[in-house]
């Protein structure tokens, strides 16, 4: 804890335990909460977790060991340092085993103690670099907020923090199931039919009061095309006569919501006041927004000219709207409030080493590919599953593989300009199986 002097401790009530764990919640409650959340703000780890923790015992362990390992993480060079830490680990340990004791005496809060703890292990995991460990934690969750759903635990699912929780894994669940390829959302399957009055089902009803609902509504659009993208895969180069009209009217209503959800965006942001933190969350939002508009409208039918254009301003847009964002994360990290010198950055929530890495696979402007692996190499940054400087090694080698001639199967089916997009040159033993199977195949990890 040497990284931390402390004159007064920022937390807002009084702490029992050691003077390290209130150590460790002053730094929660002034840097790690913030940082959690990433460029977004978020109730969930601003007011939530911290409120529960007061009341919660089995929280407030679980929340010291995170905050402990997030430090050290942000403060090491290499998982190695992190792992290294025996303090920490120990920390973690007993937040484990005090959740497997609340679950052997359960009691009517034991339901979210155990969501909140499993998203905390979550967070843990990732930042530890352990993939598989990160979504058992992530699916014993699922399974009990979904059980809970079917149930309907009386009124506790209606309550404020457990709309917060829900949403929260909504997200997690979406980051899962662009991690691995195989996976598919659990929580959400959204009715695609237009309704009476010809709108896509998921178009914003009301204006964005906030970005936090701008993100909910963005979320379930994302979930929405994961499952029509995964679900109509085999139809990826027949022309459009050969596609039947169930399908085009699906995609039709897609490209409505993702219309609407923009002008939605637009207008809240013309019409309200809007700090910088703000204003970082809405680069975010447009980044993914951009990014997966992108992946629809290059689908049913096949259409280069979204991806396989040179120069590709979309995709320059998207970079430079990112680039902001990192550079704000530098300056951020330079700051002299910024706690122990930050070399590295974790953030639980999908940011932007996601869409930028799909860009990058995607796109056949190199010009494009090389300024998205810059940008990640040198980022320093993890984002849930998603280490920007493994997305980079990734393009990296998949170039390499380019340069050798290696040609998937799937490219091998194709013509045009597409077939330059490092997506046709995976080859075809690691494809198919998403992120997780690129990073073990090619012994990144």
């Amino acid at each position: 804890m040497s990284q931390l002097s402390i004159s007064s401790y920022a937390i807002p009530f009084r702490v029992p335990g050691s003077q390290n764990d209130r150590r460790l919640l002053h730094y929660f409650c002034v840097q790690g909460s913030n940082d959690i959340s990433g460029f977004l703000t978020s109730d969930f780890w601003s007011q939530t977790v911290l409120q529960e923790s007061h009341q919660d015992q089995v929280i407030r362990q679980a929340l010291v060991a995170m905050s402990s390992l997030h430090l050290n993480y942000i403060t090491s060079n290499s998982e190695e340092g992190l792992v290294r830490n025996v303090d920490t680990l120990t920390q973690y340990g007993k937040a484990l085993r005090a959740v497997r004791r609340r679950l052997g005496q359960p009691t009517d809060a034991t339901l979210k103690t155990v969501l909140i703890c499993c998203i905390i292990f979550y967070c843990c995991e990732s930042a530890l670099g352990d993939r598989d460990a990160a979504l058992q934690h992530l699916s014993n969750g699922l399974k009990l907020l979904m059980s809970a759903q079917q149930e309907q635990t009386g009124k506790i699912l209606e309550s404020d923090d457990m709309k917060k929780l829900s949403a929260i894994f909504e997200r997690l669940d979406m980051q899962a199931s662009f991690f691995e390829d195989d996976r598919s959302p659990l929580l959400i399957f959204p009715p695609w039919k237009l309704d009476e009055t010809g709108r896509s089902p998921l178009s914003p009803e009301e204006p964005f009061t906030r970005l936090e609902d701008a993100q909910e509504s963005l979320i379930r659009l994302q979930a929405w095309l994961y499952h029509f993208v995964n679900e109509n895969a085999h139809l990826h180069n027949e022309p459009k006569e050969s596609l039947s009209s169930l399908l085009l009217q699906e995609r039709e209503a897609l490209l409505q919501g993702y219309t609407a959800w923009g002008k939605a965006l637009d207008d809240f942001w013309v019409e309200a006041q809007h700090d910088d933190q703000n204003l970082y969350g809405y680069r975010t939002l447009l980044v993914q927004f951009h990014v997966c508009r992108m992946i629809l409208e290059s689908k049913f039918p096949r259409n280069d000219d979204i991806f396989g254009v040179s120069p590709n301003p979309s995709g320059e847009m998207i970079l430079d709207l990112a680039e902001s964002l990192l550079q704000h994360t530098t300056e951020k990290n330079a700051s002299p409030n910024a706690t122990g010198s930050p070399r590295r950055n974790f953030s639980l929530e999908t940011g932007i080493v996601a869409p930028v890495f799909g860009l990058a696979l995607k796109s056949s402007d190199e010009a494009i590919v090389t300024r998205a692996a810059r940008m990640l190499a040198s980022s320093q940054r993890r984002e849930g599953l998603y280490d920007a400087q493994v997305m980079a090694q990734i393009i990296t080698q998949l170039k390499a593989f380019r340069e050798e001639g290696v040609l998937c199967e799937r490219a091998l089916n194709n013509k045009g300009a597409g077939i330059q997009a490092l997506e046709y040159h995976i080859p075809d033993e690691y494809f198919g199986g998403g992120v997780d199977k690129l990073i073990a195949s090619m012994s990144l990890y």
